[in-house]
């Protein structure tokens, strides 16, 4: 059986994440979360970022980051380190520092090493990922982090994603003072039906193909599927292209998104 590659005549698979910043399919919510981003690390304050899973935080802001030249802002990106003592001690190890530390020498050190970036005329963007797995310790650690460096100085942006439920968590008792500090915040949607038909445009032409593989019925359906959530869109897409090379098929209509969901349901 030919590959969707292969049966399309494509240069590259398509429909995967791995795109650079350049190739990002651009739409409204996208550029409200550039310009968040932008305006959070030029003035070094913190920022929320919300959505359910699959809308495209953290391809966003990968997007937004390999913008930013190297010699001017130091990356530091955090996932799914639901302990405090984690979250400080990947810190720590991403700017060079030994993360077997006591907790006392870790902010010592911490605070060394934001002021030795600060020093190097570089700014620090600190990115923590999946926050809403967060415990209220790590949330509370977070919040005096900031106070190591950022009370006094510009230089230092912290960025916090997480599903939306997170603002529930942060508006808690006990939150209130990292809540009051996410000076901007956004929560993103997902993609409207007209975006969504815009989005696998843009994936197939990314992947070498100029002809309308889908139809305006198919990509209807695939919207209501997935509601406008990029990575389902990215899911579904793919797996109507899958079965329309093994079906020998040149176009993705409407009874082949369907057959393709009823498959996903049985699977």
């Amino acid at each position: 059986m030919p590959t969707v590659k292969d049966h399309f005549g494509l240069k590259h698979t398509p429909f995967t994440k791995d795109i650079g910043h350049k190739d990002l399919y651009r739409y409204d919510q996208l550029e409200q979360l550039f310009e968040l981003l932008r305006a959070t690390v030029e003035d070094g304050s913190m920022a929320l970022i919300t959505g359910r899973a699959g809308t495209g935080k953290t391809t966003g802001i990968r997007g937004f980051v390999e913008s930013l030249p190297s010699a001017k802002y130091r990356i530091v990106y955090v996932g799914q380190e639901q302990r405090g003592s984690g979250v400080i001690a990947r810190i720590l190890q991403e700017l060079g520092a030994k993360p077997n530390l006591a907790w006392a020498n870790r902010t010592i050190k911490l605070t060394q090493k934001f002021q030795d970036t600060l020093r190097s005329g570089r700014r620090l963007v600190l990115i923590i990922d999946e926050a809403h797995l967060l415990e209220h310790q790590t949330l509370e650690d977070i919040r005096l982090l900031t106070n190591l460096d950022m009370d006094r100085s510009t230089g230092v942006s912290v960025l916090l994603l997480g599903q939306h439920w997170l603002r529930g968590v942060l508006k808690k008792i006990g939150n209130e003072a990292l809540y009051q500090r996410l000076r901007l915040r956004l929560s993103l949607e997902g993609l409207t039906e007209e975006q969504t038909g815009g989005y696998i445009r843009h994936h197939m032409t990314l992947a070498g193909c100029t002809a309308d593989v889908f139809t305006e019925e198919a990509i209807t359906e695939i919207f209501a599927a997935a509601e406008g959530i990029l990575r389902e869109i990215n899911n579904i897409a793919y797996e109507c292209l899958f079965m329309t090379s093994q079906t020998n098929q040149q176009y993705v209509d409407k009874q082949l998104v369907t057959a393709v969901l009823n498959q996903r349901e049985l699977n």
